[in-house]
């Protein structure tokens, strides 16, 4: 049976490295792998946000899985994408993983950065520290 690896992207350099290495376990290993984004969900967070806002950052999210199937459809390998909004991205990464059974986690070692990290924290740090399945974090 083919492993099941989950790759969560948000678009940065670190991010599609991560998809690269994925694409790399489909091709050589017939992996089945599902891209993930989580787009901040930031409504809870600043009482008197644009509503704008929130739309861009799915917009972000959304381009982030965008890019990322790309690399996949290029070569033909099947891909699956999910894409969530929530306030701790790792959060959600760790739901979805725990739920759907993935043998293996591929995320970037640094995403987001500046002021949303501050806010939300190193994902991977706590995707690691908290994953039901093995995890493969990327530089």
């Amino acid at each position: 049976m083919a492993q099941r690896i989950l790759v969560a992207t948000d678009g940065s350099e670190h991010a599609m490295k991560a998809v690269q290495k994925a694409l790399e376990f489909a091709e050589k290993e017939g992996a089945e792998v599902t891209i993930m984004s989580v787009a901040y969900y930031a409504k809870d967070f600043f009482d008197e946000m644009p509503l704008n806002i929130q739309t861009k950052l799915e917009d972000q999210a959304r381009s982030a899985l965008d890019r990322a199937k790309a690399l996949f459809d290029e070569k033909n390998i099947p891909v699956k994408t999910h894409m969530e909004a929530g306030l701790v991205p790792a959060n959600n990464i760790l739901r979805f993983a725990q739920e759907q059974k993935f043998d293996l986690i591929i995320l970037g070692s640094t995403g987001i950065s500046g002021f949303m990290r501050t806010l939300i924290g190193s994902t991977a740090a706590k995707v690691v520290a908290q994953a039901p399945c093995s995890v493969l974090v990327v530089r």
